[in-house]
């Protein structure tokens, strides 16, 4: 019976075996293994930074578009728009600081890029400004003085809280090498 088991056991291994040699010896080789690769730029682009100003502040405006297919940025909270030039060689960057008018409300406003090939557009937030404290007019009249309050003495207490009042520096037992 036992001639019968280890048999058995010979002729299973023998046949799970084989068809791996077979499949190691039939000459295909594994892919090489696959490396990252970036997508390209995609042209054209907007970028307003930063994307939350307040009113009078300058922004810089980036568009990502060949030289040569630049036409124009234009918004309507923007007043000042400076000079566009090259920022970037490789994706080619137009960079340009603009400035938020001065009447510009709270909100979000579209600024648009145009190429010749396409328009795109982001949004710019302009966030409230600082509110002008109003100071009150001057008074002829000098404000009514009040007296100054008196805090209530504090009273000590009847006896000590401990029995032995400690001297010197805590012992706190000598740390890693006590």
């Amino acid at each position: 019976m036992i001639r019968y088991r280890s048999a058995l056991v010979v002729a299973c291994g023998v046949a799970l075996a084989a068809p791996a040699v077979a499949f190691a010896q039939d000459g295909v080789q594994a892919p090489p293994p696959t490396t990252f690769t970036p997508p390209p730029m995609q042209y054209p682009f907007i970028g307003v930074s930063p994307s939350k100003s307040t009113a009078g502040e300058d922004v810089l405006v980036s568009v990502g578009c060949p030289v040569a297919d630049f036409v124009e940025v234009t918004s309507m909270v923007l007043d000042r728009i400076g000079k566009f030039e090259v920022t970037s060689e490789d994706p080619v960057i137009l960079g340009a600081v603009a400035h938020i008018s001065d009447k510009a409300k709270p909100g979000f406003y579209a600024v648009k890029a145009t190429c010749k090939t396409a328009t795109v557009t982001i949004n710019l937030e302009v966030a409230p400004g600082k509110t002008p404290t109003l100071t009150p007019p001057p008074t002829t009249k000098p404000p009514k003085q009040t007296p100054p309050k008196t805090v209530p003495s504090v009273k000590p207490a009847a006896g000590r809280q401990v029995s032995k009042i400690p001297v010197g520096a805590p012992q706190t037992g000598g740390g890693a090498f006590g």
